[in-house]
């Protein structure tokens, strides 16, 4: 139980970390996205953009969680992340 714990709080700074390196922007719509739920329709005219920027700013949050979570991708992934 104290392991999985320590697990979770690990992770939470993980993330938290990465929401950190995110433009404030695209923090925020990940935010939206992953924890509130909101459809990119909603974020796009929440923030007054295209659904085309709220999938970029998805796909950049996503980057920089993975980047967080994984510094070292497996060799296979490299070719894939380009």
């Amino acid at each position: 139980m104290i392991y999985f714990a320590l697990k979770n709080r690990r992770l939470i700074r993980k993330l938290a970390r990465a929401l950190r390196l995110m433009a404030p922007r695209d923090g925020v719509i990940f935010l939206g996205h992953f924890v509130e739920e909101a459809t990119f329709f909603e974020l796009a005219r929440q923030h007054g953009i295209s659904v085309a920027e709220v999938e970029a700013a998805l796909r950049r949050g996503l980057e920089i969680v993975a980047d967080v979570l994984e510094p070292d991708p497996p060799r296979w992934w490299r070719f894939w992340r380009r």
